[in-house]
Protein backbone atom coordinates (compact mmCIF):
# COMPACT_ATOMS: atom_id res chain seq x y z
CA UNK A 1 0.00 0.00 0.00
CA UNK A 2 3.01 2.31 0.34
CA UNK A 3 1.67 4.13 3.38
CA UNK A 4 4.00 6.58 5.10
CA UNK A 5 3.73 7.88 8.63
CA UNK A 6 3.89 11.63 9.26
CA UNK A 7 6.53 12.70 11.78
CA UNK A 8 6.55 15.59 14.23
CA UNK A 9 8.82 17.64 11.94
CA UNK A 10 6.42 17.33 8.99
CA UNK A 11 8.39 14.73 7.06
CA UNK A 12 7.22 11.16 6.43
CA UNK A 13 8.77 7.76 7.15
CA UNK A 14 7.87 4.32 5.81
CA UNK A 15 5.13 2.61 7.78
CA UNK A 16 6.19 -0.35 9.92
CA UNK A 17 5.12 -1.52 13.38
CA UNK A 18 7.68 0.73 15.08
CA UNK A 19 6.83 3.94 13.21
CA UNK A 20 3.10 3.24 13.58
CA UNK A 21 3.49 2.72 17.33
CA UNK A 22 5.48 5.95 17.70
CA UNK A 23 2.87 7.88 15.73
CA UNK A 24 0.04 6.39 17.81
CA UNK A 25 1.84 7.33 21.04
CA UNK A 26 2.28 10.91 19.82
CA UNK A 27 -1.30 11.25 18.52
CA UNK A 28 -3.48 9.88 21.33
CA UNK A 29 -3.79 6.49 19.66
CA UNK A 30 -3.95 4.61 22.97
CA UNK A 31 -6.35 4.93 25.88
CA UNK A 32 -5.42 4.97 29.59
CA UNK A 33 -5.28 1.16 29.58
CA UNK A 34 -2.83 1.26 26.66
CA UNK A 35 -5.47 -0.18 24.32
CA UNK A 36 -5.54 0.97 20.71
CA UNK A 37 -8.13 3.57 19.80
CA UNK A 38 -8.94 2.25 16.34
CA UNK A 39 -10.62 5.44 15.14
CA UNK A 40 -7.28 7.27 15.38
CA UNK A 41 -5.48 5.04 12.86
CA UNK A 42 -7.12 6.55 9.73
CA UNK A 43 -5.78 9.98 10.73
CA UNK A 44 -2.40 8.80 9.44
CA UNK A 45 -3.75 9.32 5.91
CA UNK A 46 -7.52 9.98 5.86
CA UNK A 47 -7.64 9.94 2.07
CA UNK A 48 -6.36 6.35 1.99
CA UNK A 49 -7.10 4.65 5.34
CA UNK A 50 -10.61 4.00 6.67
CA UNK A 51 -12.03 2.35 9.78
CA UNK A 52 -15.15 0.72 8.30
CA UNK A 53 -18.39 -0.02 10.11
CA UNK A 54 -17.49 -3.73 10.11
CA UNK A 55 -13.98 -3.13 11.43
CA UNK A 56 -14.34 -4.07 15.11
CA UNK A 57 -14.46 -7.72 16.11
CA UNK A 58 -13.48 -8.08 19.77
CA UNK A 59 -14.26 -11.75 19.39
CA UNK A 60 -14.82 -13.90 16.34
CA UNK A 61 -18.58 -13.29 16.70
CA UNK A 62 -19.59 -15.60 13.87
CA UNK A 63 -16.65 -14.78 11.60
CA UNK A 64 -15.62 -17.83 9.66
CA UNK A 65 -12.10 -18.72 8.63
CA UNK A 66 -13.24 -18.53 4.99
CA UNK A 67 -14.59 -14.98 5.43
CA UNK A 68 -11.33 -13.82 6.99
CA UNK A 69 -9.42 -15.38 4.07
CA UNK A 70 -11.73 -13.59 1.62
CA UNK A 71 -10.98 -10.28 3.32
CA UNK A 72 -7.22 -10.90 3.14
CA UNK A 73 -7.46 -11.89 -0.53
CA UNK A 74 -9.59 -8.80 -1.27
CA UNK A 75 -6.82 -6.57 0.08
CA UNK A 76 -8.43 -5.54 3.34
CA UNK A 77 -6.03 -4.96 6.22
CA UNK A 78 -6.78 -7.78 8.65
CA UNK A 79 -5.27 -7.48 12.12
CA UNK A 80 -5.66 -10.63 14.23
CA UNK A 81 -5.82 -10.43 18.02
CA UNK A 82 -3.88 -13.34 19.53
CA UNK A 83 -2.30 -14.44 22.81
CA UNK A 84 -5.62 -14.31 24.67
CA UNK A 85 -6.20 -10.75 23.48
CA UNK A 86 -2.81 -9.32 24.46
CA UNK A 87 -1.10 -9.07 21.05
CA UNK A 88 -1.97 -8.01 17.50
CA UNK A 89 -0.49 -9.30 14.25
CA UNK A 90 -1.02 -8.52 10.57
CA UNK A 91 -2.75 -11.41 8.78
CA UNK A 92 -1.28 -11.79 5.29
CA UNK A 93 -2.49 -15.19 4.13
CA UNK A 94 -3.79 -18.60 5.09
CA UNK A 95 -2.93 -22.22 4.58
CA UNK A 96 -5.17 -24.76 2.90
CA UNK A 97 -5.80 -26.60 6.18
CA UNK A 98 -8.76 -24.34 7.02
CA UNK A 99 -7.23 -23.14 10.29
CA UNK A 100 -3.79 -21.56 9.87
CA UNK A 101 -3.51 -17.79 9.44
CA UNK A 102 -0.15 -16.61 8.05
CA UNK A 103 1.00 -13.42 9.78
CA UNK A 104 3.62 -10.75 10.14
CA UNK A 105 4.29 -10.64 13.88
CA UNK A 106 6.23 -7.55 14.99
CA UNK A 107 6.90 -8.86 18.49
CA UNK A 108 7.69 -12.53 18.15
CA UNK A 109 9.38 -14.86 15.69
CA UNK A 110 6.06 -16.44 14.69
CA UNK A 111 4.80 -16.80 11.13
CA UNK A 112 1.35 -18.26 11.74
CA UNK A 113 -1.40 -18.72 14.30
CA UNK A 114 -4.32 -21.12 14.56
CA UNK A 115 -7.65 -19.50 13.76
CA UNK A 116 -9.51 -21.87 16.05
CA UNK A 117 -7.22 -21.86 19.08
CA UNK A 118 -5.03 -18.71 18.92
CA UNK A 119 -7.11 -15.93 17.36
CA UNK A 120 -9.65 -14.25 19.64
CA UNK A 121 -10.74 -11.31 17.46
CA UNK A 122 -9.94 -9.02 14.55
CA UNK A 123 -9.63 -5.38 13.57
CA UNK A 124 -10.26 -4.59 9.92
CA UNK A 125 -9.13 -1.47 8.05
CA UNK A 126 -9.63 -0.58 4.41
CA UNK A 127 -6.89 1.12 2.42
CA UNK A 128 -6.65 2.48 -1.07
Amino acid sequence: FNITIPTEDGSHVDANPGTLNTWLQQNNGYDDSNDLIEEVVPLIDPSRVTWPDDGMHKDKDGLTFDLVVQWIEAGRVVIANVMEGHHFVLAVGASDDGDTIVVHDPGFDVSNYSYSSDVVGFRIFDMS
